[in-house]
């Protein structure tokens, strides 16, 4: 994996300052490429809602929003002197297979690795973690595939682990047994959990206790 830095929740930012450590700088004034693309099955009022709403939850953090919409991209190259200048990346939770389709349509998907390499973070909450990891099978349980333009079963493989958001929530517990059984490799975060891959190393912090959990 190299030295990639990566932050994968079930739900936003829950250590902040265990972000901060693996930025490496203070969360004030650090720069966020926020991709809404798994809202994309949203009309235009609630997608700018519930967009707005995550923006201003980071600004409280002291975080410096701006929105990367991949459907303004078909460029790679273009796409990736954009996020270069960044100091994380952030994908939004929503539809799994929303996302993973304009991830692999705009080109992020070849650039992804660049940007870490860089030194860019990528972070991501309940899709945006599932699209880090080899496969999303089984999401199709909780997520409607058809909404995606294509269905894309695979994820980007940035980690060797399907991150699996949500397994203490209710709403998933039904289909949390189908997905067990279907990945080998599986790393299980509680709705107040995040992983955090730096490098070789990784390690889950509940946001609750503040504990890291090895």
């Amino acid at each position: 994996m190299g030295d990639m830095k990566l932050y994968l929740s079930s739900i936003r930012i829950p250590a902040p300052d265990d972000l901060a450590k693996l930025l490496g700088k203070p969360l004030s004034g650090t720069s966020v490429a926020l991709i809404p693309n798994a809202k994309d099955f949203y009309s235009k009022r609630p997608r700018d809602f519930v967009v707005g709403d995550l923006v201003s939850y980071m600004e409280q953090l002291g975080l410096k929003v701006d929105i990367v919409d991949l459907r303004d991209y078909d460029d790679a190259e273009t796409l990736k002197e954009k996020l270069i200048g960044y100091d994380l990346m952030w994908a939004m939770g929503g539809n799994t297979y929303m996302l993973r389709y304009e991830m692999q349509r705009s080109g992020f998907d070849g650039i992804i690795r660049d940007l870490l390499d860089a030194g860019v973070v990528y972070g991501g909450d309940s899709a945006g973690a599932l699209v880090a990891g080899p496969s999303i099978a089984g999401v199709e349980l909780a997520d409607e595939p058809a909404f995606a333009e294509s269905v894309i079963k695979d994820g980007m493989g940035l980690v060797p682990f399907v991150v699996m958001p949500h397994i203490d929530n209710p709403e998933f517990a039904e289909i949390m047994p189908i997905v067990r059984g279907l990945h080998k490799n599986m790393i299980e975060l509680k709705d107040s959990q995040v992983v955090i891959f730096d490098g070789d190393k990784h390690w889950v912090v509940d946001g609750e206790t503040q504990e890291a959990i090895q």
